[in-house]
C-alpha cells in the first residue's frame, strides 16, 4: 500500500475512532462496503449498525450482496422496508427525483426505533461524486449525514485498490444504481416498469453479460453493456435471441447503445 493510501486509510479510521457506535447507510456497493469494513475493523463489528433500504428498486444481485457482506463482516444489519411507489415526487421522475428519494430514505433511517440515539449517520459518498451532478448530495448535506470517504479525499479507484488490498469481495464489482435510473426522465416510475427492467437485465445476465443497463422509454428498450462485451452482443444470433426475449416481455423496440459502458 503506498504512502498516500495508507495516510487516507488512517484518517478514515480516526473518523470512526471518535465514536463508540456508528450507523452507516449501506447499499452493498464498492464504496459503502469498504466504508463498512473500515468501521468494523476500527470499532469491532458489534459497534457498527448498517442500515439498508430494501425495495423493488434494488437489483436482486445487489440485495444478495448486502446480506452476504454484512454476514461476513459480522455487523448489525437493519433492513428497512421502504415504499417508494407511494412517494409522489419520486414517481413523477423529475430532475430532483434522486434528491427526494435519498432524503426520504435517510429520514427513515434516522427515525427508525433502532437508530442509535445521538449517533451520526455515515454514507459512502467518495471524492469523485462531489464533482458530478448528484442531486442526492443535497439531501445528504441537509440531514447532516457524514461522508468520510470524500472528506479524506478517497476516489473510487483508490477505494477499489484498498478493497483489493484487504481482500474484499467487492473490490471489482461493477458500479450499480437503483432501477429507477433506467426510466426515461419525466416518464412516471411504476412497479411494472421496474419489474420489466429487472427481468430484462436478468435475461442479459443469464446470457453472460454483467454490468448491464436496460433503459426504458415508453415501450422501447436501449441495452448498454460493458465496452468489452459490445462485439459479442452485436453478433446477429446473440442480439436476435436477446431481442426476442425482450419482445416476449412486452417491449415493442430494442436497440443497442453502441457507446457501451
Amino acid at each position: 500500500m503506498d504512502t498516500s493510501l495508507s495516510r487516507k486509510y488512517r484518517q478514515l479510521q480516526q473518523v470512526f475512532s471518535r465514536h463508540q457506535e456508528v450507523a452507516l447507510a449501506f447499499s452493498g456497493g464498492v464504496d459503502s462496503s469498504f466504508l463498512l469494513y473500515t468501521a468494523c475493523a476500527t470499532l469491532g463489528p458489534s459497534s457498527v449498525h448498517a442500515f439498508h433500504a430494501r425495495s423493488e428498486l434494488l437489483p436482486p444481485l445487489e440485495a444478495e450482496r448486502v446480506d452476504r457482506t454484512t454476514q461476513e463482516y459480522g455487523c448489525v444489519l437493519h433492513l428497512i422496508e421502504i415504499k417508494p411507489f407511494s412517494w409522489h415526487k419520486f414517481v413523477a421522475n423529475g430532475a430532483d427525483r434522486c434528491y427526494h428519494c435519498k432524503k426520504k430514505i435517510y429520514q427513515t433511517f434516522l427515525a427508525d426505533p433502532f437508530f442509535i440515539k445521538g449517533a451520526v449517520l455515515f454514507d459512502g459518498t467518495n471524492s469523485d461524486d462531489l464533482g458530478q451532478d448528484r442531486p442526492g448530495l443535497m439531501a445528504v448535506s441537509e440531514l447532516n449525514v457524514q461522508t468520510p470517504l470524500a472528506d479524506v479525499g478517497l476516489t473510487n479507484k483508490e477505494i477499489r485498490l484498498l478493497s483489493r488490498e484487504f481482500s474484499l469481495a467487492t473490490w471489482d464489482v461493477h458500479a450499480s444504481s437503483c432501477l429507477a435510473t433506467r426510466i426515461a426522465p419525466r416518464e412516471s416510475i411504476t412497479r411494472e416498469k421496474i419489474l420489466l427492467v429487472s427481468q430484462c437485465e436478468a435475461l442479459l445476465q443469464k446470457k453472460g453479460f454483467n454490468g448491464v443497463r436496460v433503459r426504458l422509454s415508453e415501450e422501447n428498450a436501449t441495452i448498454a453493456v460493458l465496452q468489452k462485451d459490445l462485439c459479442e452482443l452485436q453478433k446477429n444470433h446473440v442480439f436476435s435471441d436477446i431481442k426476442d426475449g425482450f419482445m416476449s416481455l412486452g417491449l415493442r423496440g430494442v436497440v443497442l447503445d453502441l457507446q457501451g459502458r
